[in-house]
């Protein structure tokens, strides 16, 4: 099956009309304001303008052109104010980039000394890392975990009180 075009030869003659009928209504809208203009700023005495709702039509159509003109000319605005982006988005993105990576390097190795503290127990008196479930050290033989007398929760063995309890060891 045929691939439709993404702008059809519909598209095509609608923005060239915009493009085309914008700038039209553009300049007849600034006409009809300057000619309100000049009849407001060039009366006598107590004279009343003649064109004075020449105003009330220019603005409208100006406003009519522009928005014509900004439909035909949307896309080149759209192609030239990317080509005048994309350099500093790129800039700004590596900048960011090379500055956060020793800021994501520490928290991903905290994170990581996080989960590796939590699956051993390191010996108080050789430091050397142990199974979490070991009672006594692999290396020195050292008690690793003092059961509290009274509540028999299971404490570090540098601990001087329970950690459940409060109460001395």
């Amino acid at each position: 099956m045929g691939k439709e075009k993404f702008i059809t030869e519909q598209h095509k003659n609608t923005r060239s009309f915009y493009r085309i009928l914008g700038p039209v209504l553009l300049f007849i809208g600034a006409i009809c304001l300057i000619v309100a203009l000049i009849d407001f700023f060039t009366l006598q005495g107590f004279e009343e303008p003649k064109f004075f709702w020449l105003f009330f039509v220019a603005l409208p159509i100006i406003f009519i052109g522009f928005v014509l003109t900004g439909f035909g000319f949307g896309g080149a605005i759209a192609k030239y104010q990317s080509r005048e982006y994309a350099p500093v988005v790129k800039d700004t993105f590596n900048y960011l980039a090379t500055e956060t990576t020793s800021g994501v390097k520490e928290i991903s190795k905290a994170i990581q000394e996080g989960i590796n503290s939590t699956q051993s127990l390191i010996c108080y008196k050789c430091n050397e890392k142990n199974s979490i479930h070991a009672k006594f050290c692999s290396y020195c033989g050292e008690k690793l975990m003092q059961i509290c007398p009274h509540c028999e929760e299971g404490n570090t063995a540098d601990a001087l009180y329970c950690n459940r309890c409060g109460k001395s060891l």
